[in-house]
């Protein structure tokens, strides 16, 4: 349940994505919150056996419903797996993203005006601990996902990366994702999440090493991306995600890949601190933006003669 303070609206508004308009306004926004609430009350943290195994779970049974080929790593040496989800239907290149579900402990001298694991509203924000770091995009994500499958939108061959032991050091990340990105043809690594500054979305990049998948130019990527997903508006930062600690993806990205993050996080997210929090608005507006994304994808895979879509497929 989401505890409301201030009378939020949770419809899906107009303006959404900076003026591009998405096709995914009939995902109920009401039900996404629900879910999150959910999915906040597990909780993912560090020597938390029960919080984690329903997190697992869930995401297990949620990917699997949308056909996804779910693998479960590291089992046997942590509570906090590795999940790799494949949908690839062909040889050709393939989207990877990459989030991870624990979240950080709360710490004694945290001082909450909610109660960390129980998503609230107020201020037209959502207030709760992992609430943009990283599970609202998370579950953005696969709600979208779902969303296209049921509305017979194309999905771009895609493998998701999710870990579990982020805020304790990626060991098991670290161990596996070297040989798991290597073995891949990535056109795109997405990071698991990104930030808006003062109003202006971010685009952070990382041009490929060797030669790009898509056959394109980095400039060429970029300004395409930024024209579908936000008019325009976004600005370019050549830089990856600011972490606590090395990123098994950023430290493996795989020849031809382009490193890409953005997303709805804000300068008052208060990660990894009381009282973490994310603007409603701007994760009503990620929704779209990264619905937008997969179109783009499909097109650019499609355009520059990598692959062409028909149905769910991205044929090579």
């Amino acid at each position: 349940m989401v505890v409301n303070e201030s009378g939020i609206s949770h419809g899906i508004g107009h303006g959404i994505g900076h003026g591009v308009d998405h096709g995914i306004g009939q995902l109920d926004f009401s039900a996404y919150l629900k879910d999150l609430a959910a999915f906040i009350a597990m909780e993912s943290v560090s020597d938390h056996a029960q919080g984690n195994a329903a997190v697992v779970t869930f995401l297990q049974q949620r990917l699997a419903a949308i056909g996804f080929e779910v693998e479960i790593h590291g089992a046997e040496q942590t509570d906090q797996p590795l999940i790799i989800a494949r949908r690839v239907k062909n040889t050709g290149p393939v989207l990877v993203m990459y989030n991870h579900y624990d979240v950080e402990a709360i710490a004694e001298s945290e001082q909450w005006l909610s109660e960390p694991f129980t998503l609230t509203a107020r201020d037209e924000r959502l207030w709760a601990r992992g609430i943009a770091d990283n599970k609202a995009v998370l579950l953005a994500r696969l709600a979208v996902l779902e969303a296209r499958i049921e509305q017979g939108k194309p999905l771009p061959d895609l493998v998701w990366l999710i870990q579990g032991e982020e805020e304790v050091g990626s060991p098991v990340a670290h161990e596996l994702m070297p040989d798991i990105l290597g073995s891949l043809k990535a056109f795109i690594c997405l990071e698991e999440t990104g930030y808006v500054r003062d109003g202006v979305p971010l685009i952070f990049y990382r041009a490929p090493t060797g030669e790009a998948a898509s056959g394109l130019a980095a400039d060429e990527w970029l300004s395409s991306l930024n024209s579908a997903l936000y008019a325009g508006a976004g600005r370019y930062e050549n830089r990856t995600l600011s972490k606590f600690g090395p990123c098994p993806m950023v430290s493996n990205l795989p020849v031809g890949a382009m490193y890409l993050g953005f997303g709805p996080n804000d300068y008052q997210a208060r990660i990894h601190r009381d009282n973490e929090s994310m603007s409603e608005t701007l994760l009503q507006q990620y929704l779209c933006v990264f619905d937008g994304f997969l179109d783009w994808t499909i097109s650019t895979l499609t355009h520059t003669g990598t692959c062409t879509g028909t149905g769910n497929e991205c044929v090579a």
